[in-house]
């Protein structure tokens, strides 16, 4: 993490009545964790206060994230009631819920005044007597009529003591990763083509539905390539084409990704014009994806994506006339998805 200071604000600058938030999740944060998970991380460190209020006076803290290069950045505003900028914060951060943490720590600095206003002040037993009765000032001394003191000699006052120093900045609580760790859910649909599975390239459509962490990913996906020709046999095209299903896990760094693949499904050879002779072949096999997913706003995002699969179980197909066709070796597939966040 790394700050960078900007005009910091002067204690007392917050009010006791706390200020309004205003919290924004840009271009490339739109996975990092809600506001009420950085309200969170104020409130523990400032004794379970949440010093954020919606009325009060229109002073107000301002907490934008966003994607800057392969980190994250998170720019902190305090303004006041006439909404001139009292000074500001920069946190930057490699993962994005590290960032709210370090963005709540920050805050809660800048608004610890707000605690001390607002705790409840101490009771007159807890208070240091001994010291008050010590400051306060002593009546004279009076002589008695004969000239001879009243009493014994008294000690002379204590000089009073040196106002308090404010109190140190606590030390930060402790990271809360499974806090603002919930995972979104993901659903995306798109159009494909591919290669490797029947005689020529074929178009088809998939989609898919999972769960998306900062930097990780899991999903399951359905996917079924249209019929293509395979052969002409007395005056009829029989096709090929295939349905199927994976499991891909995947790796997350800012808007590319990389993922692992375990694919499985059939592959189906049938009469295009007649539909006697169809059949099924199983088929399964490994591989790679890699992509990007660019962000359209705060729920939606396109993805691009290459995939490369070595086929483990390829069935052969034995067409009319004596000729045979089997899955090649190697598959491959591009796709463009629309992906929806929840």
């Amino acid at each position: 993490m790394s700050l960078v200071l900007a005009a910091p604000p002067a204690s007392g600058q917050v009010p006791p009545g706390g200020a309004r938030l205003s919290y924004t999740r840009g271009p490339g944060a739109e996975g990092c964790p809600e506001e009420q998970a950085l309200r969170d991380v104020v409130a523990a460190q400032l004794g379970g206060i949440d010093p954020f209020v919606d009325g009060g006076d229109g002073r107000r803290v301002e907490v934008v994230l966003a994607r800057k290069g392969r980190d994250f950045l998170g720019e902190i505003a305090l303004y006041d009631g006439d909404g001139r900028r009292l000074g500001g914060q920069e946190v930057t951060s490699a993962a994005c819920g590290a960032l709210v943490e370090d963005v709540g720590t920050a805050l809660a600095i800048m608004l610890r005044p707000v605690r001390s206003a607002r705790e409840p002040a101490p009771s007159p037993s807890s208070a240091p007597a001994p010291a008050e009765r010590a400051s306060a000032p002593l009546p004279p001394e009076t002589a008695s009529p004969g000239g001879a003191p009243s009493g014994p000699p008294r000690a002379p006052a204590a000089a009073p003591l040196p106002p308090c120093e404010p109190a140190a900045p606590a030390r930060p609580a402790e990271r809360r990763g499974l806090a603002l760790a919930w995972p979104r859910l993901q659903a995306g649909a798109g159009a494909l083509i591919a290669e490797g599975l029947a005689p020529a390239p074929a178009v088809g459509f998939s989609g898919f539905a999972g769960a998306r962490w900062e930097a990780f990913s899991l999903s399951l996906e359905g996917r079924v390539n249209m019929p293509v020709a395979a052969e002409r046999y007395r005056g009829t095209f029989y096709g090929v084409s295939s349905l199927g299903g994976s499991v891909v896990p995947c790796g997350h760094v800012a808007w590319f990704f990389g993922c692992g693949l375990v694919t499985a499904g059939r592959v189906r050879h049938f009469g295009m014009v007649n539909a006697s002779g169809e059949a099924l072949w199983p088929y399964a096999g490994l591989g790679l994806r890699g992509g990007v997913e660019v962000p359209l706003s705060y729920a939606l995002a396109a993805r691009l994506t290459g995939e490369f699969v070595a086929n483990l179980a390829r069935p052969q197909l034995r067409l009319p006339g004596g000729a045979t066709w089997s899955v090649a070796e190697t598959s491959r597939a591009g796709a463009l998805h629309l992906v929806a966040s929840f």
